[in-house]
């Protein structure tokens, strides 16, 4: 299951509930054209009450919201409310061609971004349009807050429709043509809201509202707004409450690890519309809703233009390739640089081609290409640096930029020399944060594919002690945060006194050989879980790594994980003796409740990835990965905190582990999908995760796995 959605949905970090925000009213600290009359006073602006943008509840304190003028001298430790109150934006999925969240005006002088912070208090969200003036830099941006709740995606799963995954739905705003307005979405009262934003005065205006709206742009001249809106999620829905005065009938369209009412089958059903934008100055709530009409026209495609896809063979081995469009002709790059590409774009005004690609050891660099209409391919920048959300303007590629040590910003990129330049920091109080010793090693496995992890040292640590390790996973590029899902506070676990390795899987064992050639079985890789094997070869080939850069408390080695990174860590406990503690978001893979327990759809994409069924003639197989028929044998301490859509799943492990006297502690969060969204639980999560660190630190591990510890072969399987 966890492998299936987190890489359909492309998952990485992540959350509704009401947002709330506050701040002084339209204008305030704006003279008569807009412009701030104290440079650093943060101009903010929001509406009067009109069609769901009314006033910030009380019940959220959002001054955090406001980005600081300055920062402090002080230096301190990361703690978990600094991770919790990231002003973030855009997707949280590291893809250069995602949803950026901010937006350049076409004339270049402003850049809008759709911010959003959590706050555990309220449990809600603060969120904002923050509008910098790029040809005054020094000035402090105009931010526009607002009532809304954090829209969450949804995604197809095996047919199944609107399927919850917890994620944040990244909302870009868009700037009219004549880059005096800027239109964004908010959801509110369960529907989404196209609003008007005027960056002179501040003034915001709704002009519509659609269930879920997929996309959107200006008409040419301004005077409308067009947008694709899946109305059919909200007939599916009813649809499903009025078969349910009946009762269900048990088939395909259940899911019942997460609910025990079915979804809509199929994709939704989409219609276009266009909604007439008032001029500048117009009264809000000219345009209601009822104003809308059906639009079928779709915008015309670029005469040139440039993307990636995927090469269809070889099967499985997922290389992706630059594709171009220039005077009519389509092209598909075959050199060898033009693989492994994430981004291209053309650049406004030439046929000139410049593109991102992942390059390096294990592919965990980001390469910047420029590809001339009469000319070569040059490699004009190369940076460990993970560039994600990016568009073009006329001058430079805009984009926001990952560090494993700073939250994502905005920087531009030359497309002439490669040079990055920060744009705007939204989170410039992480300068005042204590810095660890961040060290990148790089290895490979036995199977020789390669896999990178960052080892974050803590700032004060004595030399002649061994220090505590806990593992997380399963994708160390970018802002080391929290590991997949966010629930494991790297920088404050660093601040606790833990060494902290953050590690990236090894590429998908049948994706390694059908890259090589070589020819293989699916059913047999899975059969042997051949892939789980190459993982776990590498978790223990960097434990080895790790305990040649610094001493190492054997004792007390932990293990995290979510969704495939669970899988990874219940199979070390299994196979090794390594860990003496795990702390997991998800749990866990056995039989009994594979097959019985999450209906139909489930079971059948199981065994469409040929898993091995029935589990009763493939016990062996089965006895590989399932924590349950391996319980007696266990090790370690366990820890599980789990969404309650997916608490099912532990049941079978949970009850062995009882059964075989092995210590476990199993918490459910509610209302909580595969990546966890409301930040309350978010932030019990860092804390309990950080608490039971510290405790197991502290005292004698289990001694039933000291001896393998302590051996001098401590890289030898158990089995």
């Amino acid at each position: 299951m966890y492998v299936t959605i987190m890489r359909k949905a492309a998952f990485a970090a992540c959350i509704t509930s009401l947002a709330f925000c506050s701040g002084p009213s339209v204008g305030q600290g704006t003279n008569a054209t807009g412009t701030n009359e104290s440079v650093g006073k943060q101009q903010t602006g929001e509406s009067g009450s009109p069609a769901g943008v009314g006033p910030r509840s009380a019940k959220t304190e959002c001054s955090g919201l406001v980005i600081p003028e300055s920062v402090g001298l002080s230096v301190r430790p990361v703690a978990v409310s600094d991770l919790v109150s990231i002003r973030d934006f855009g997707s949280p999925v590291l893809d250069a061609t995602g949803q950026p969240g901010f937006s350049v005006s076409p004339d270049g002088g402003r850049l809008a971004v759709q911010a959003r912070q959590a706050n555990a208090q309220s449990n809600g969200y603060c969120q904002a349009l923050f509008i910098f003036d790029l040809r005054r830099p020094t000035l402090a941006p105009m931010m526009l807050s607002f009532d809304a709740e954090l829209a969450r995606e949804t995604m197809e799963l095996d047919g199944l429709a609107d399927f919850p995954t917890g994620m944040p739905r990244p909302l870009t705003p868009l700037w009219s043509p004549d880059s005096q307005r800027v239109a964004f979405v908010a959801r509110r009262g369960g529907s989404d809201q196209v609003i008007v934003a005027d960056p002179h005065d501040g003034v915001i205006t709704p002009v519509s509202r659609a269930p879920h709206i997929a996309e959107m742009r200006w008409s040419d001249d301004g005077a409308t707004l067009q947008y694709a809106a899946d109305d059919g999620y909200a007939a599916s829905r009813n649809a499903l409450a009025e078969e349910g005065r009946k009762g269900f009938r048990f088939d395909e369209r259940f899911w019942t690890f997460s609910d025990t009412t079915p979804f809509p089958a199929g994709a939704p059903v989409s219609g276009r519309y266009r909604v007439a934008v008032p001029p500048r100055g117009h009264p809000i709530g000219s345009a209601p809703d009822n104003e809308t009409m059906p639009q079928k026209e779709k915008q015309a495609l670029s005469p040139d233009r440039a993307w990636t896809q995927r090469d269809p063979e070889p099967a499985f081995a997922a290389i992706s390739r630059l594709h171009v469009v220039r005077n009519g002709r389509e092209e598909a790059c075959q050199a060898a640089e033009c693989m492994n590409a994430a981004g291209a774009w053309v650049l406004p005004g030439t046929k000139d081609v410049v593109f991102l690609r992942r390059e390096g050891f294990a592919n965990a660099d980001t390469g910047l290409y420029l590809w001339k209409e009469h000319g070569g391919r040059t490699r004009l920048a190369l940076t460990s640096d993970i560039l994600v959300g990016c568009e073009t303007t006329p001058w430079h590629l805009v984009c926001g930029r990952e560090r494993s040590g700073f939250p994502r910003d905005i920087v531009t990129v030359d497309p002439k020399t490669g040079a990055i330049r920060q744009l705007v920091d939204l989170n410039p109080e992480w300068k005042a944060l204590q810095m660890p010793r961040i060290e990148r090693l790089r290895w490979h496995n036995s199977y020789g594919i390669p896999s990178i992890g960052d080892l974050v040292m803590p700032v004060v640590a004595d030399p002649a002690k061994p220090l505590p390790l806990v593992v997380v996973q399963y994708d160390t590029r970018g802002f080391l945060r929290g590991g997949t899902g966010d629930e494991y506070p790297i920088r404050a676990l660093a601040a606790q006194g833990f060494a902290v390795l953050s590690i990236s899987r090894p590429l998908d064992y049948h994706t390694w050989l059908a890259r090589k050639g070589v020819a293989f079985e699916e059913r047999d890789l899975i059969k042997d879980w051949t892939d789980r094997k190459s993982t776990h070869d590498s978790l223990m080939t960097a434990l080895d790594l790790v305990e040649k850069r610094i001493s190492i408390d054997r004792d007390h080695v932990a293990i995290t994980g979510l969704s495939n990174g669970s899988s990874t860590a219940v199979y070390a406990l299994i196979h090794s003796r390594r860990f003496s503690l795990a702390l997991l978001s998800t749990c866990c893979e056995d039989p009994g409740v594979s097959t019985a327990a999450g209906g139909t759809v489930y079971k059948n994409s199981l065994a469409d990835r040929h898993f091995p069924f029935p589990w009763e003639e493939q016990r062996a197989s089965w006895e590989a990965i399932s924590l349950a028929m391996n319980a007696a044998n266990i090790c370690a301490d366990i820890q599980i905190q789990a969404a309650d859509r997916e608490a099912r799943l532990a049941l079978e492990t949970i009850a062995a582990l009882h059964q075989a006297g092995k210590p476990v502690s199993f918490y459910v969060f509610p209302d909580e999908h595969h990546i966890k969204w409301q930040p309350a639980h978010r932030l019990a999560i860092y804390e309990r995760n950080i608490e039971a660190a510290k405790a197991w630190a502290s005292t004698r591990p289990q001694s039933c796995g000291r001896a393998e510890r302590e051996a001098s072969s401590i890289n030898a399987p158990i089995d």
